[in-house]
């Protein structure tokens, strides 16, 4: 019986591993800041790459210039499907709730609170990644 618990208490904690790493791969595809790979805003990754690759201010404008002009088109790209993924998202956020309440019923309340807390880091990043789509779908 002990070790039914265990491998159910893996295979919940497994998912929410799986689910985790879906969300963040669907967030760097569709997100338009991404470009460059990596996460975060692509001027932060420009940014450091024209540092280290010594750009020269006109070199630099040239980039900045391409860099957008393909953020829109990617965007422009993704548009269509934003509707889709916004309701894929919900749905996606009504397992991982269901997912999170069985997890906790195996949870010590320490370990409770630390499971509260990289859910707060993780609503924040999709708060954050909304924020992005609006912005720059105006």
């Amino acid at each position: 019986m002990q070790q039914t618990k265990f491998a159910a208490a893996l295979v919940i904690i497994g998912a929410f591993i799986a689910g985790g790493a879906v969300g963040v791969a669907a967030d760097r595809a569709l997100s338009p800041n991404n470009v460059g790979g990596g996460s975060g805003d692509s001027r932060t990754f420009w940014d450091r790459t024209a540092t280290e690759w010594g750009l020269s201010p006109s070199q630099r404008a040239v980039v900045d210039s391409l860099m957008d002009v393909q953020r829109k088109k990617i965007f422009a790209l993704y548009k269509p499907l934003h509707p889709t993924m916004d309701s894929l998202d919900a749905i996606a956020r009504s397992i991982s709730d269901s997912t999170q309440d069985q997890l906790r019923l195996i949870l010590t309340p320490g370990q409770q609170k630390k499971l509260d807390a990289l859910r707060a880091e993780m609503a924040k990043r999709d708060s954050a990644r909304r924020a992005r789509r609006a912005k720059n779908s105006g």
